[in-house]
């Protein structure tokens, strides 16, 4: 079996593909738990169950594939499923999906989160790693949730090394209650614990970088670690968002459900270009009983949300006074670069470990063609200038 996800792109590089390539935001959660099951599969003993579960999980991924962005299975159910075959299914669904052809995906291959939760230190992190990460021995996926709780060095074996080109997403905020007992504590500066741990995605994702660096001097990547912001609480959101910065990918659990609003949701956890934000939905597809077209309207849902926030930030920095007009030759030399690639948006790591929104890579201006193009521009630039 070979991972089509499995490649030199960096999970958060892949995620950011897929997001941009479907028009999507929506990530689908697998949970085959007992009361989603056929009645009676259950009780019928481990292999039975095993199989209805792995049927449930086939039926949601062949319905939504081309809506979306990545699949989000939770280790726990599948656990539960039976001490023998119970792993052994969550691998079957795992590899269904990465087997996947472009015309089932919509082009692209789809990127796995496996929603573990692991924080632990150590080999037994390392362990952890492994069996999230390896192919042959271990489940294969791309990126896992993680507790960050015990330190850089419960996250570390995740992101680093070998598995340099993983992704994590650190709890910080979580969609339930309880999460007031610990995360919403506070610290100094009238800030709390879970604005401290968004800060710490950026500064970890940075060390990471650092510790495994990329074997091409002029490559970037974005950062190697996410947030899990609970959409139940817009206020958390916008604040982890203001103190993660605009790179840092948030995964928001808690549409649906448990009652997060979710055009509240994507004003407070939208990033400065309207993406960096996952919106996990496991039940209101599971339980639909066309779980394609609920999909599809889930994502249709969430890009008129976001374009309703663009638009009144649009607004807004209109009324404050904020231009936004280019001219022409700004517009034609912009178009051009990112038809190149030399001009690219998202989240990267720069070689000093800083997080840039965009990288300009103006190297690929390679051909007489695109070199003519950059000096017309530097012409009309010198000519625009008001200093002269």
């Amino acid at each position: 079996m070979v991972n089509q996800s499995s490649s030199s792109s960096s999970f958060f590089s892949t995620l950011q593909s897929r997001s941009q390539s479907i028009n999507s935001l929506l990530c689908v959660g697998l949970d085959p738990h007992r009361d989603e099951l056929p009645e009676g599969s259950w009780e019928a003993g481990e292999e039975k169950r095993c199989e209805a579960a792995f049927e449930f999980c086939r039926r949601i991924v062949d319905a939504t594939a081309p809506h979306t962005v990545a699949y989000k299975p939770n280790a726990a159910f599948f656990e539960a499923l039976g001490h023998s075959h119970g792993n052994t299914t969550l691998r079957r669904v795992i590899d269904y999906i990465h087997k996947l052809s472009p015309d089932a995906t919509g082009g692209d291959s789809i990127p796995i989160l496996l929603d573990v939760k692991r924080g632990d230190i150590g080999s037994t992190a390392q362990a952890y790693a492994d069996a999230c990460y390896e192919e042959s021995e271990g489940l294969g996926v791309e990126g896992v949730t993680l507790s960050p709780l015990m330190g850089w060095d419960s996250v570390q074996p995740f992101v680093t090394g070998k598995y340099a080109n993983k992704g994590a997403f650190i709890l910080c905020k979580t969609s339930n209650p309880g999460s007031n007992d610990l995360l919403a504590l506070p610290l100094y500066q009238q800030r709390t614990l879970f604005e401290k741990i968004a800060n710490l995605a950026n500064e970890w994702s940075a060390k990471a970088q650092s510790e495994s660096p990329s074997s091409d001097d002029d490559t970037v990547e974005p950062p190697r670690l996410g947030l899990v912001v609970g959409a139940t609480d817009p206020d958390a959101l916008s604040k982890a968002r203001k103190a993660a910065g605009s790179s840092i990918w948030l995964l928001a659990p808690g549409v649906g459900a448990q009652g997060g609003d979710l055009d509240a949701a994507c004003k407070a956890g939208l990033n400065d270009e309207g993406t960096g934000m996952l919106i996990p939905v496991s039940r209101g597809i599971s339980r639909a009983s066309d779980p394609g077209a609920e999909a599809k309207k889930l994502k249709e849902g969430i890009n008129e949300a976001r374009k309703s926030v663009l638009e009144k930030r649009g607004e807004k920095r209109k009324a404050d006074g904020v231009s936004s007009s280019i001219a022409p030759y700004q517009k034609e030399f912009l178009e051009f670069s990112l038809k190149e690639n030399v001009l690219r948006f998202g989240s990267f790591v720069l070689k000093s470990g800083r997080t840039s929104p965009y990288f300009f890579n103006a190297g690929l201006f390679s051909s007489g063609s695109a070199l003519h193009k950059l000096g017309k521009a530097y012409a009309a630039s010198i000519m625009a200038s008001d200093q002269l």
